[in-house]
């Protein structure tokens, strides 16, 4: 579209005029109406029967928790973490205002970091 604010000339109008007298138009908007007449619509096919016995498909677990149950200490900092994107508006957190949550929840690094990774078997 374009920005022009200006009314478009009106649409000009057909002249058959300006053709030879033998000259054969075929104007497609005249004749039947296909939408008028009603047709019964098809009635769908019948669902063939099941040739297999179905079997149970797993059903889908959230990603997020696993429906795991958390702890105590779990949930106090998943709380303190939905307080503090409520409070900034941020929905994603750096891992500075993460280390910064944790740290206002009492949290202290007492070990190296390598043990971090014993703990939940990545080491």
């Amino acid at each position: 579209m374009s920005d022009n604010p200006q009314t478009p000339p009106p649409t000009p109008v057909f002249n058959f005029d300006a053709y030879p007298p033998d000259t054969c138009f075929y104007d497609r908007r005249e004749g039947r109406d296909r939408r008028a007449e009603s047709e019964p619509a098809p009635q769908p096919a019948a669902p063939a029967p099941e040739r297999r016995a179905k079997t149970e498909r797993r059903k889908r677990v959230d990603p997020t928790t696993f429906e795991r149950q958390y702890s105590d200490e779990e949930l106090d900092f998943m709380n303190a973490m939905q307080a503090f994107k409520q409070r900034t508006g941020k929905s994603f957190p750096s891992y500075a205002e993460v280390l910064a949550v944790a740290r206002a929840q009492g949290y202290l690094k007492t070990g190296p970091t390598n043990e971090i990774n014993h703990a939940f078997g990545n080491g």
